[in-house]
């Protein structure tokens, strides 16, 4: 069985909407995937019901962005309802904070002499969460910059003229919302900026996975991180982190690479086995 659980649509920063992403997942011959969009669930029942008629099982997801000591890390939640009042609360806080820093940096843009309009970076978000990916792009297509890169180095990325932190949102918050809607909370590609001193906290706060297989992860890491899960007595989660096949930024291969069967298995047991107590 192959298994990718880290998968983004239109809804956040992904190139494909919910359609074009299951036909991908069928190319690529994924017979479970998860949709992982960035701070939203928008997308999770469209791409089920393109899913459920290709006999293809999807798991509801999410990636929420979230500090720990003023680091920022994006923590995934796995089996979450899409319906919990709570989770659609928090998620409506997220979708206005990023639309406020999105002002804020077109503002920082247009002091550098960048026009460019919230409605230009709307469009592209097609009235999903805007980010710093779609801006990226609608400088590449001002002509600007040469590419997104190029936009992050200059202006956009930590540090530079036009970056505006997002507001805050603890791990320990994400982890309590993912848990509050029936999931599980994994820790997001820890070997892309080495996240490693804080998952004693995370733990503690009640983490209960790492995403060892990841497309920027190499073997040696997925290693690492293997050995790592199973001292923390954490489960193991992975995907590709694919976002189209023509973004070079990110996964832009589905199910490369895929997460072993056996793991996606504790993983669902584990789910079940929340939600049961949930019951109780």
């Amino acid at each position: 069985m192959r298994v990718d659980l880290h998968m983004h649509t239109t809804a956040s920063d992904g190139l494909l909407n919910p359609a074009a992403l299951v036909q991908a997942v069928q190319s690529a011959g994924l017979q479970v995937f998860s949709v992982t969009d960035h701070d939203t669930v928008d997308a999770v029942a469209e791409s089920e019901t393109h899913a459920r008629a290709l006999g293809i099982r999807l798991i509801p997801g999410i990636e929420l962005s979230a500090v720990w000591q003023k680091v920022e890390f994006h923590i995934l939640g796995y089996f979450v309802d899409p319906t919990d009042a709570r989770l659609l609360a928090f998620l409506r806080g997220r979708r206005e904070g990023r639309r406020t820093r999105l002002q804020a940096m077109l503002s920082r843009l247009r002091v550098l002499g960048m026009a460019v309009t919230a409605e230009e970076v709307m469009a592209l978000a097609q009235d999903g969460n805007v980010g710093r990916p779609h801006l990226a792009r609608v400088l590449v297509r001002r002509g600007f910059v040469a590419t997104t890169d190029e936009a992050f180095d200059r202006y956009l990325g930590e540090g530079r003229p036009a970056y505006v932190p997002r507001p805050d949102v603890t791990a320990v918050d994400a982890i309590r919302v993912i848990h509050e809607a029936g999931g599980l909370a994994s820790l997001a590609h820890p070997g892309l900026h080495n996240r490693d001193a804080a998952i004693p906290d995370l733990v503690a706060a009640g983490l209960d996975a790492i995403e060892a297989y990841h497309v920027n992860h190499s073997p040696g890491l997925t290693a690492h991180y293997r050995r790592l899960a199973e001292r923390r007595g954490l489960l193991v989660t992975g995907g590709s982190d694919f976002h189209g096949t023509a973004d070079r930024d990110h996964g832009s291969r589905p199910g490369m690479p895929c997460l072993p069967e056996a793991d996606f298995g504790r993983l669902e047991a584990a789910a079940e086995a929340r939600r049961a107590a949930m019951r109780q």
